[in-house]
């Protein structure tokens, strides 16, 4: 089935009916394997598919779906929309977009290998990620969440302002939690790989760092609490960086639920941060042409050297904000949805320095591996406190391990205090992808023990 002329002639019928509609298709498989012991413990490999219509009557939306690709379901769909859009409250900001030009470009998003591995393969892999984390070392002794999972689709779009366009993704990759025992001691590490490309998905490399991680956590201890430098691995600071991307959506702006709320052309934070979304950043797990609504993709630069530029938009935040101008941040969870704002690949925009030459330069802090309880970080108002493992710096060299403890710091400050950002940007599958490279933090209370 050609998906593309499918919406197309989804649109054709609502315009020669007079409507302003929007088709929106998603088709995709989708694989799940959990391990435990060298063992099987869940696997699920699962067809989806599904055609939304969204039609908008004088800013009344209504919107059907469906599973079932047949004329006589996809006629009924548009019927339903209609007949919803007739009972609901009208907004004079909902509309659809125009259309725009997509640049002819590769964007690596689409790997047909992905779709070729067979089912032996993918058990295999995830296999592979747990043996890896066991090998490491004796002391790993056991996995926990071991998954390798592997995604496929093609999403198409067409709306009767002449928006019409398909493409395919793929993703594959995996992640586990590896536990280390010395003694009565005890460590935890998480690690996860995720690529576009089948040739970029190590799955050894992701076990080994697990297993790495854990053992180097062995015999970690609380510090005193105090104020001091801490020092965020690119994991550590996904947690902050995924919340910028909620303060920094016109959605939260609109509704006044962001910290940075009326701070457009303001200093938010130190000059060296810089955080970008940019949809179109080649081979990107957030990457695509276009967004949900069918507006093109791209960069947009939020903070730049620590000013408040801009946030993400989809076409109603931006019709409501009067710009008419989406950032191409349009989102859908399925095609059972309607599309919100949402990030693609968000960034904090790599420094000059190393890793190691940004540790270096700390007299005395803390550098957090992970964090915790990351659920209480609040967008709104900028509160943030989380419990953290990592290691003590001491005159720039990691002495031992730390944990039981807990650091604090608002938003606000957060972004002020920023003073060294190293090269080693790392993304995250979390509401796109988050990335974010090592971060020295000045003037966090760290909560330990006196």
């Amino acid at each position: 089935m050609n998906y593309l002329e499918l919406v197309n002639k989804v649109v054709a019928q609502a315009h020669t009916a007079g409507v302003e509609a929007e088709a929106y298709l998603n088709v995709g498989q989708e694989a799940e394997i959990r391990v435990s012991r060298g063992e099987v413990d869940k696997l699920s490999q699962a067809g989806s598919k599904g055609i939304g219509v969204r039609v908008i009557v004088d800013g009344k939306v209504g919107y059907a779906y469906s599973s079932d690709f047949s004329d006589k379901s996809v006629d009924r769909l548009l019927e339903e929309a209609v007949s919803l859009a007739g009972v609901v409250d009208g907004d004079e900001f909902r509309r659809l977009p125009n259309p725009g030009t997509i640049p002819d470009e590769d964007l690596a998003i689409y790997d047909p290998a992905i779709e070729a591995v067979s089912a032996e393969e993918k058990v295999a892999m995830a296999k592979r990620l747990e043996k890896a984390a066991l090998d490491y070392d004796p002391r790993v002794v056991v996995t926990n969440f071991c998954t390798f999972l592997l995604q496929s689709g093609t999403v198409a779009i067409a709306n009767t302002k002449g928006v019409s366009g398909s493409y395919r993704k793929s993703v594959i990759g995996g992640y586990l939690m590896a536990m280390a025992l010395d003694g009565d001691d005890r460590a935890v590490a998480f690690h996860v790989g995720v690529s576009s490309w089948l040739k970029d998905f190590d799955p050894d490399a992701v076990g080994r760092e697990a297993g790495k991680k854990a053992i180097s956590l062995l015999g970690g201890k609380p510090v005193p609490t105090q104020r001091a430098t801490v020092v965020y691995s690119p994991y550590a600071a996904h947690s902050v960086v995924g919340t910028l991307s909620s303060a920094l959506s016109a959605q939260s702006m609109q509704r006044r639920r962001s910290f940075l709320h009326g701070k457009m052309g303001e200093t938010v934070a130190s000059d060296m941060v810089t955080l970008l979304d940019n949809g179109r950043l080649p081979g990107g797990l957030g990457t695509r042409p276009f967004d949900d609504e069918g507006v093109p993709t791209g960069a947009t630069r939020l903070i730049d050297e620590g000013v408040l530029q801009a946030v993400l938009h989809d076409t109603y935040t931006a019709t409501r904000e009067g710009t008419n101008s989406s950032t191409g941040n349009a989102s859908r969870m399925s095609h059972a949805g309607l599309p919100s704002v949402s990030a693609s690949n968000f960034y904090f925009q790599p420094g000059p320095q190393t890793p190691e030459e940004v540790i270096a330069g700390v007299e005395r802090g803390l550098y957090v591996e992970s964090v915790m309880n990351t659920h209480s970080i609040n967008p709104i108002n900028g509160d943030y406190s989380v419990s953290a493992v990592g290691y003590w710096i001491e005159n720039g060299k990691i002495v031992h391990p730390v944990n039981n403890v807990t650091i604090a710091i608002s938003l606000q400050d957060w972004l002020h205090n920023v003073k060294a950002v190293a090269n080693d940007l790392v993304f995250m599958p979390m509401g796109g992808a988050i990335g974010s490279p090592t971060v020295r933090i000045d003037n966090v209370m760290i909560a330990g023990v006196g």
